[in-house]
């Protein structure tokens, strides 16, 4: 599949800011047409170059005079690294304010890595306040051993001195040139109290956005108190706006009087007038020099209407971040429209220097660790090792190429089954198990209501329907026979649904029917027939033909190369094997709802989930628990083991050491490349994980956070300090 970062021609330019040169690798790709995610922060280079912070995919990025975007910092991964090196190999974890100083620094509030860093003039980056660790801590000594919480907005004064709002610690922090910290503003409490007296003693709600006017007056966005509040030099606060009402009136009155909804960003012309990024308001407001405010732009109406030669007459949807360039014009992260805009204040014209208006969907395009998923489930890999994974509740079959750069292959992002017939990317889809047949053709498992559905697309890129529970062929097959389900029993409806999907090799398709606990085989030819189960719940028939044997919920099907059948029989927490011949047999669990055995024979072991079956290159089986957050494989020998997680313990722990100590969620499904790496969906925590053949874990795919909501905002959810 054609994707930007990969087809795009990397270049390297340099970007001027005052008399010193800065490296800067990026795209070349014009701003306008370029895909850009969620923005928490925007500035303006001395030059005039505008610098965006792109949270969702870890990047700060500039668009040159000439309209380029570039990377500048960041490599799309989500974590902490880099620092000493160059700014392009380093790691972000969702930067947000941006600020130039009068050197040419420019500063970034990696938010989620809990400090500030530093991009000097020659693109080395450096942290320059927080030692990581979310928290408050430090006052009085190094900024850098400093603990701080989730900081938003950065700006520098006259003198040098860095000030940082430390949002989820409600204060405003300084950093002086001696690199020591202090608190500024704010005593650490929640809340609206402390105007006309000491900065110190007042309290602060989620500060975020920083301003500093030439006299070094600081401007702070309170966004939780729906006000703009003044911290003079001398460090006596006051509020510039907002009456605290979390509306939209006041308009043309004093600012004092007016109503903010949910301020995030604040910025000062060179006339002293202090413009404020209303957000939930879809405007930006400006109070003037005598403390009047009005609309500058927006309707507070969110729908795209395009740029206007009226800024009040065009429409902004979260507006988020602004900044002043060295003409007075205003920058503005229309952060919900997917855009950045520029507004002359002379014409009040309105103009889009950044972003085409599409989000760059959950990473795509990019390197995949810097992705978000939303359960993935289904997994496997192709004869080219790109690895292929349905990110089910994101309505979408997503790729992952050796190089890993992610993209979707298939799916609209809406979820359904509508599309047959037509491309796979304009089709609506719901995925869940995959399996690839020799021909590179892709089956995925697809609820729909009461009806089982697997479809499958091309390599062409093409969907079709394959098969489903409703089909009138399967029905009778079910229905029919020498032996029948006790689902399939019913006067009204015949029950069932599939479970699993095994194509053989020979084009046939293997189906597990879990409510009717039996498997049949799809030819060629479009017939099915009933390979293994007696249709009753129940567990005999080892030794003879699978036929006659019962099982109890079979939900996963592996072959080998042998032409042996692999059968999680899951209720009866066994592992039986089909033979070419059709003669059945246990080869692992005991039927107990334990976890035990590891290191004896698997035919003495407790399996407490089987959720899916996958044979290494090697050739030893491997057992995906669900339920039991953990990776067993039975060797060659008959013997088990784990060999990802730990049984029964769950969470997100221990990349880059053994798979063995580390913590899975809700495992679901996994997969090898033909090097014998192993990848699991990891689904409870929105990765996909890697297992080397050394045994060391780490995440190839997913930041762990969800994905967004239906108007294009992502969905975070946090225990503590929402945002």
């Amino acid at each position: 599949m054609f994707n930007t970062f990969k087809n795009s021609l990397l270049i390297t330019t340099i970007c001027l800011i005052g008399l010193v040169a800065v490296p800067a690798t990026g795209l070349a790709k014009k701003a306008t047409e370029a895909a850009i995610s969620l923005v928490d922060g925007v500035t303006v280079a001395p030059n005039g170059d505008i610098y965006i912070a792109q949270r969702d995919h870890n990047i700060v990025t500039r668009v040159d005079a000439k309209g380029m975007i570039h990377t500048v910092a960041g490599t799309g991964k989500s974590g902490f690294s880099g620092d000493g090196g160059p700014a392009t190999k380093a790691l972000l974890k969702m930067p947000a304010g941006l600020h130039f100083d009068k050197a040419g620094n420019l500063y970034i509030a990696d938010r989620e890595n809990n400090r500030v860093r530093k991009i000097d003039s020659k693109g080395i980056i450096t942290t320059v306040a927080g030692n990581g660790t979310a928290g408050f801590s430090g006052d009085g000594g190094p900024a850098t051993k400093a603990s701080i919480s989730l900081p938003s907005g950065v700006v520098t004064d006259s003198k040098g001195n860095l000030y940082l709002s430390d949002r989820s610690n409600n204060r405003i922090r300084k950093v002086d040139s001696q690199g020591k910290i202090s608190t500024y503003a704010g005593n650490g409490n929640e809340g609206y109290f402390g105007d006309n007296g000491p900065a110190l003693k007042a309290t602060l709600d989620k500060p975020f956005g920083l301003a500093m006017d030439p006299k070094d007056n600081l401007y702070i966005a309170d966004r939780g108190n729906n006000r703009i509040r003044k911290v003079t030099p001398n460090g006596i606060i006051t509020t510039a706006g907002g009456d605290g009402g979390f509306y939209f009136i006041g308009d043309n009155g004093p600012a004092y009087r007016a109503s903010f909804a949910g301020p995030t960003g604040v910025a000062l012309d060179s006339k002293g007038n202090l413009y404020i990024a209303d957000n939930y308001n879809n405007r930006i407001r400006v109070i003037d020099n005598l403390g009047m405010i009005r609309t500058f732009a927006g309707t507070g109406t969110q729908e795209y209407n395009g740029d206007s030669e009226v800024a009040r007459e065009t429409n902004l949807r979260k507006p988020f971040a602004i900044a002043i360039d060295q003409n007075d014009n205003l920058i503005i992260a229309d952060r919900s429209h997917y855009r950045i805009r520029r507004i002359d204040p002379q014409g009040s014209k309105v103009e889009t220097v950044a972003g085409d208006g599409i989000k760059l969907f959950g990473g795509d395009g990019g390197p995949a660790t810097g992705a978000r998923l939303n359960f993935p489930h289904g997994i496997l890999v192709d004869d080219k090792d790109n690895v292929i994974f349905s990110d089910k509740a994101h309505f979408r079959i997503r790729q992952i190429s050796p190089d890993g750069i992610i993209s979707t292959i298939a799916g609209n992002g809406r979820r359904g089954n509508i599309g047959d017939g037509g491309p796979a990317l304009e089709a609506s889809v719901y995925p869940t198990y995959l399996a690839k047949n020799k021909k590179g053709e892709i089956y995925f498992m697809s609820p729909s209501g009461f009806v089982s559905i697997v479809r499958k697309f091309t390599p062409g890129g093409n969907i079709d329907l394959a098969l489903s529970t409703g089909d009138k062929k399967y029905q009778k097959v079910i229905t029919t026979g020498e032996h029948v389900g006790a689902s399939s029993k019913s006067n009204i409806v015949a029950i069932t649904q599939f479970s699993d999907i095994l194509p053989d090799g020979k084009g046939n398709l293997i189906i597990a029917d879990r409510i009717n606990h039996q498997l049949r085989r799809f030819d060629t030819s479009g017939r099915f027939t009933t390979i293994a189960g007696t249709g009753e719940s129940g567990y005999h028939g080892d030794g003879g033909p699978a036929k006659e044997a019962a099982f109890r919920d079979p939900r996963t099907l592996e072959m080998d190369d042998a032409g042996n059948i692999y059968v999680g029989d899951a209720a009866n927490n066994v592992i039986r094997k089909i033979d070419p011949k059709g003669r059945i047999t246990t080869i692992a669990g005991n039927n107990k709802f334990a976890d035990t055995g590891d290191g004896g024979p698997a035919l003495e072991a407790g399996i407490k989930s089987i959720d899916d079956l996958v044979m290494s290159p090697s050739g030893e089986l491997h057992i995906v628990e669900s339920g039991t957050h953990a990776i067993r494989k039975i060797a060659k020998d008959g013997t088990i083991s784990t060999v990802a997680g730990r049984l029964g313990i769950q969470g997100y722990f221990g990349d880059g050491g053994p798979a063995t100590k580390a913590m899975l969620k809700t495992p679901t499904c996994l997969a090898f490349d033909s090097k014998g790496n192993m990848y699991i969906t990891d689904m409870g925590n929105n990765r996909i994980r890697k297992v080397d053949t050394k045994g060391i874990i780490t995440t190839l795919a997913g930041s762990g956070h969800f994905g967004w909501a239906n108007e294009g905002e992502e969905v975070q959810i946090y225990f503590q300090n929402f945002p």
